[in-house]
Order: structure tokens, then C-alpha cells, then sequence
């Protein structure tokens, strides 16, 4: 019998996407694989959408294991998910995180043969597909400003046949091995700091595995599509806030050699985000947002950093000459799109020399 694999499905408010959010879920119970169960986790919907996610799980409960669980208020993406983890199986060897807006390959679970066949893979990924069905990602490599790349989105998925380390799995679909998690927390059963809400939690949970030893991969198999931001929506300011101070918190707790230097990078990214708010979409509201999240994020970092640290250079991570960074500091979407063809490059040299 293949190791048992727990799934956490996590809800909030999809009464505007139903059909998609129904058609994820049942997604859950197609998979091709023989021992798992589902967790679905409500974030204390408000809109009636818990009862609709209870009645189309009910169907399949007979079949595969299933626990549905809500809150008492609504905890985000990361204290949902370390409820969902809390209630899995302990016989559980690993965990799979869905979101709701996302619909799996049944033949994901296949990731789980990839895992087992290499040492000390902590968090894995395979190939998220777009609505229109082009590359979303392949896992993400951060450089020395925190900024994450991947392989580039015009690559077409069916060309991907290489396994590519990265510094972190994306969390829609992250699949996270139980001991190196729990050994990346000295055995608290969490997945991700509750404080943290959405945005960076699985770039620090990455690097949180790569400092105890662990790797993340990514892997040549589709994942699934992705309907990105249906819970929060594009525009939502509060999905700006925790952008901005997860990044500064980040920032704080790390040691990259430019940590200095990401405020600055922060404080630009907010400034070009309440120019386009204030103008485009009319929102002044967002200079609340950005202001708290540069207020909070001071307040959480210095309780934070005096018993957390993360050493980035664990991981695999694209560094950068100071010419490189000033060009961020400046012209920022230039500099990404030199830093991302690093990546390709380098994904192109392993397919050339087949390092898998």
C-alpha cells in the first residue's frame, strides 16, 4: 500500500465562484490513488457557501474518508490549513494543500512516487496550469531581494520533463512531507504562523524546510488549473496590506545581504500600488491598508526576529550584484525579466544534461 496522503481543502465565502469551487472539491474525490482522505476546512463562510461545500462532500463521504471542520471565525489561508493539519490522520506521511479555486489532475497523487524515490524532499509541486490551460508555475526561486521567478510562463508545459529544485512549492497545490514539516516546527503541529494570514507563508515554510535539512522540489507532472484570487479578488486592498508587511517581515527574519535594501523595494511597491488604486480604481481606502502594514509589520518583526531567524543561503537562491539591485530599485519589471531567464537557462542545461 502507497504511503497515506491526507488533502486539506480550505473554504471562505464561494458563493460568487460555486460552480468552480464545487467542480475543486469533487476534483478531490477523483484522484487515482488508493489511501488518502480529505479534509475540508470552512473559514467561517458568511455567505451560505458551507452548506453547499457539506451537501456535495456528503455524496462522496461513503468512498473516501472525509472530515469536514469550520471555525469559529475566519483564520485565512494559514490558519485554516494548520487546523486542516491538526485533524489529519496520524498515519498521514504527507499533506496536500487545495485551494478552492483549484481543480487537480486526478493523476496528481503520482508526485507521491517522485518523493519517495529521492532523500529528504520536504515540499513538492507539479506543473499548475493556467484556466487557459498555459504554465502558471513550476515552483518558485527567490533571489536576494525576496523576489520569487520561475520558469518562464510562455514555456509550454509539455516541454517540462525535468524535476527542478526550488526554495518553495506554491501553496495551491503544495504537497509537504508530515516529519519535515513537524521537524521544521521542532515538532509543533502547525504548517504555517497563524499571524501570517496568506502571501509569503509558503515561502517561509520553504525556507523553514531548507534550513533543517529538507529540499523542495518541483516535478514534471500536471498539478492541476488554477483560478488564482477567487476568495480575496484581484483588488481586494487587504490582499495588499498583508502583501506588503509579510514582505517586510520576511525581510526582517532573514539574511540576505540587501535585507537593508527590501524596505525599499516594499515602500516602491506601495507607492506604485496607491498610484494605481487612488487613480485607476478610486480606492483611497488602500492608503489605510498600506500604512498598516508598514505600522504591523514593524510591531511583528521585532517580536518576531529575537527567536526566529532564516538563513536564505540554505536554499537555492539567485543572487544578485548591486548593479542587479538597483535596477530593481529602479526599473523593476526590466531586471525580472533578466532574472527569470536565469532560470530558464538553467532549466534548459539540465534538460540538455538530463540531471534526473
Amino acid at each position: 500500500m502507497p504511503p497515506k496522503v491526507t488533502l486539506i481543502w480550505l473554504n471562505y465565502n464561494s458563493k460568487h465562484f460555486m460552480n468552480l469551487a464545487l467542480e475543486s472539491l469533487e476534483s478531490l474525490f477523483k484522484l487515482n490513488y488508493p489511501n488518502y482522505e480529505v479534509v475540508i476546512v470552512d473559514n467561517h463562510s458568511t455567505d451560505g457557501s458551507f452548506d453547499e461545500i457539506k451537501n456535495a462532500a456528503e455524496k462522496y463521504m461513503h468512498r473516501i474518508p472525509t472530515k469536514i471542520i469550520r471555525t469559529e471565525k475566519n483564520l485565512g489561508f494559514t490558519g485554516g490549513n494548520n487546523i486542516g493539519f491538526k485533524a489529519r490522520d496520524k498515519d498521514s506521511k504527507y499533506i496536500v494543500l487545495v485551494n478552492n479555486d483549484f481543480i487537480l489532475d486526478p493523476n496528481y497523487l503520482e508526485i507521491i512516487e517522485w518523493m519517495e524515490r529521492e532523500k529528504q524532499i520536504g515540499a513538492a509541486q507539479g506543473i499548475t496550469l493556467t484556466p487557459r490551460g498555459t504554465l502558471e508555475s513550476y515552483g518558485i526561486v527567490l533571489d536576494e531581494m525576496l523576489a520569487g521567478h520561475g520558469v518562464s510562463p510562455q514555456r509550454n508545459p509539455k516541454d517540462i520533463k525535468a524535476p527542478l529544485t526550488v526554495t518553495f512549492v506554491l501553496g495551491a497545490c503544495a504537497v509537504y512531507n508530515v516529519r519535515a514539516v513537524l521537524e521544521a516546527w521542532n515538532g509543533a503541529e502547525r504548517l504555517f504562523f497563524d499571524w501570517a494570514f496568506g502571501y509569503f507563508d509558503d515561502a517561509v515554510l520553504g525556507l523553514q524546510l531548507w534550513n533543517v535539512g529538507w529540499k523542495c522540489r518541483a516535478y514534471p507532472l500536471i498539478a492541476g488549473k488554477h483560478f488564482e484570487s477567487r476568495s480575496f479578488g484581484l483588488k481586494n486592498p487587504f490582499k495588499i496590506y498583508l502583501n506588503l508587511r509579510n514582505l517586510l517581515i520576511l525581510g526582517e527574519i532573514t539574511n540576505s545581504r540587501y535585507k537593508n535594501l527590501i524596505p525599499l523595494l516594499a515602500i516602491r511597491g506601495a507607492i506604485s500600488v496607491f498610484e494605481r488604486y487612488a487613480i485607476q480604481y478610486k480606492n483611497m481606502a488602500i492608503s489605510y491598508f498600506i500604512a498598516k502594514s508598514l505600522i504591523d509589520a514593524m510591531s511583528i518583526s521585532k517580536k518576531l526576529k529575537t527567536k526566529f531567524s532564516l538563513d536564505i543561503y540554505r536554499a537555492p537562491i539567485i543572487k544578485l550584484n548591486i548593479d542587479e539591485v538597483l535596477e530593481i530599485l529602479i526599473i523593476r519589471r526590466k531586471i525580472i525579466e533578466k532574472v527569470n531567464r536565469k532560470i530558464d537557462e538553467y532549466y534548459d542545461k539540465l534538460l540538455k544534461e538530463k540531471h534526473f
